[in-house]
């Protein structure tokens, strides 16, 4: 069963005594703890970069356990003016879908984007109880190139970075964006790269700021100009593409960034697929461990152009066969408590055996 919440600033709120930031909607009978939870991810940053522009819209997807159950979260915050006190307002607007409401949409969750008329930009109604399973429609087209990453990075190649970091074992990459407006292009794009199958694995944030606790974010496209951006070019935890410089480029032995520029995501699929039965992404040549930081070349003309009116254009996923699988490392991450051992509980006996038989000796000899 899916579940919908709806946080905002309002007079009244849903609960009763509510108001200021409250939940306004939120579906009959949502777990406590989900409710809760929700509530707890609606944070939104004013951008210190969107002066005088419009401001970006967080578009996001994780993963929580929720007592027994594991949720997808596919969430929309953003900016929604001023609010009834005359202060800044964000709304957000969360979907929780069990793995079996997830299982319904083979493109991923990035496609349930699509369906504009779901998702709440702003709230100027009563608080309200929605019906339960209300659910966006996926109603996306194919893409045929990875033209927005040739465009904002100038080497179509970046968005197979991102396609061998899933295949490699779900690595992090932090990409600085320049302007908002081609985030989701670029996320829909490299999708292409990854396996449906493994799409509802990829945990990202089109305006990402902070880790929540509890989560994991595998793409985190991060707005330059801001805090986040200044902080990542200081020290990056992690694969990071800056289009700042020129003082690196796409490995051009992996195969994952050799697609990307031939417009052939799909060849992928293949390798990826024999990848997982090995246990070990062995595609292309490894990007290495630890911090690096990849500063994207201009070098590398792209044969096809992204189309003049990006407008025109509609986000897209390919329709392919679709196979759940979770990954939830945060139980086994979970620190344990040593038990003592049987060699120390010893240690511990002859110790007190010793004090005891030497304070005897003392009174015996007073």
């Amino acid at each position: 069963m899916s579940f919908e919440l709806v946080y905002t600033s309002a007079r009244r709120g849903l609960r009763e005594g509510a108001s200021g930031f409250c939940t306004v909607a939120a579906t009959d009978g949502i777990p406590r703890a989900l409710h809760e939870k929700l509530e707890s991810l609606s944070g939104y940053s004013h951008s210190e970069a969107a002066t005088g522009a419009e401001p970006p819209v967080n578009h996001s997807h994780m993963t929580v356990r929720i007592q027994r159950n594991i949720y997808h979260i596919v969430s929309r915050i953003g900016d929604a003016g001023i609010d009834y006190t005359g202060r800044t307002n964000k709304i957000a607007h969360h979907l929780a879908l069990t793995g079996a409401e997830a299982e319904r949409f083979p493109h991923g969750p990035a496609s349930l984007f699509s369906d504009y008329g779901f998702w709440h930009a702003d709230w100027d109604s009563e608080p309200e109880t929605l019906s339960p399973n209300r659910t966006p429609a996926s109603c996306l087209e194919p893409v045929d190139d990875f033209g927005t990453w040739a465009d904002v990075f100038g080497d179509a190649g970046w968005a197979g970075v991102l396609g061998h970091a899933v295949a490699d074992g779900l690595k992090p990459v932090s990409i600085i964006v320049p302007n908002p407006d081609d985030t989701m292009m670029l996320l829909h794009e490299a999708l292409q790269l990854v396996l449906p199958r493994d799409r509802w694995k990829v945990c990202f944030s089109t305006y990402f700021s902070r880790l929540a606790p509890g989560t994991q974010c595998h793409w985190r496209f991060v707005l330059d100009g801001t805090t986040e951006a200044r902080k990542l070019r200081a020290r990056s935890l992690g694969l990071l593409i800056d289009p700042r410089g020129s003082t690196g480029e796409p490995p051009d032995e992996n195969s994952f960034v050799e697609a990307a520029r031939d417009n052939e995501p799909t060849r992928m699929h293949a390798v990826a697929r024999a990848t997982t039965r090995r246990g070990t992404a062995s595609t292309g040549r490894s990007n290495g461990g630890g911090s690096r930081t990849m500063r994207t070349g201009r070098r590398r003309p792209q044969q096809s152009r992204h189309p003049a009116s990006r407008g025109a254009r509609r986000p897209s996923i390919r329709d392919l066969e679709y196979v759940e699988e979770f990954v939830d490392k945060q139980e086994d991450d979970r620190p344990r408590r040593r038990k003592p051992g049987k060699n120390n509980r010893i240690l511990i006996v002859i110790v007190l055996l010793v004090l005891a038989i030497a304070v005897l000796g003392f009174f015996a000899i007073q």
